[in-house]
Order: structure tokens, then C-alpha cells, then sequence
């Protein structure tokens, strides 16, 4: 139960650095937000592809991240310093 936490944990940072990366220009978000965008992402992405591979399950995670973090932008829920 606690292996499986720190586990997601971890992923969801991975991931999370992963898609603000593949996101151009500067994002205004801290540690906190950043692994919950990872986790959310690694959520959605172990719902719809449920078969793949750890890596391919990071790469897939880190593109849903960038979607969610630019559509977070657009929104106007999250601020972006460019």
C-alpha cells in the first residue's frame, strides 16, 4: 500500500517534469502542482492504455501532462511566465 503511494509518487514526477518539458515557454507552477499534473496524467493514462509498457507509459504520460497543463493555461486556471 505505501510502496504503491511513494510509486505514484514518483511516476507522477517523472511524469509531471516530463510534460511541462514537452511544453514550450515557462509554466508558474510549483513541486505540488506538478506531480499532482503527473499523477492526474498517469491516472488517465493507465485508464486508456492499460497494456503499455512503463516506458511508453511515461512517454504517453508526459504528452497527456503537456495537454492538461496547456489547456490549464488557456483556461486561465494555471499562469505562464512567456
Amino acid at each position: 500500500m505505501i510502496g504503491s503511494i511513494i510509486g505514484s509518487l514518483i511516476m507522477g514526477t517523472i511524469i509531471g517534469f516530463g510534460g511541462r518539458a514537452i511544453l514550450p515557454g515557462g509554466q508558474d507552477i510549483g513541486l505540488g502542482k506538478t506531480v499532482g499534473l503527473g499523477v492526474v496524467s498517469a491516472f488517465l493514462v493507465g485508464i486508456l492504455a492499460s497494456g503499455a509498457g512503463t516506458i511508453m507509459s511515461i512517454i504517453l504520460g508526459s504528452v497527456v501532462a503537456a495537454g492538461l497543463l496547456w489547456l490549464a493555461i488557456k483556461q486561465g486556471w494555471l499562469t505562464s511566465t512567456s
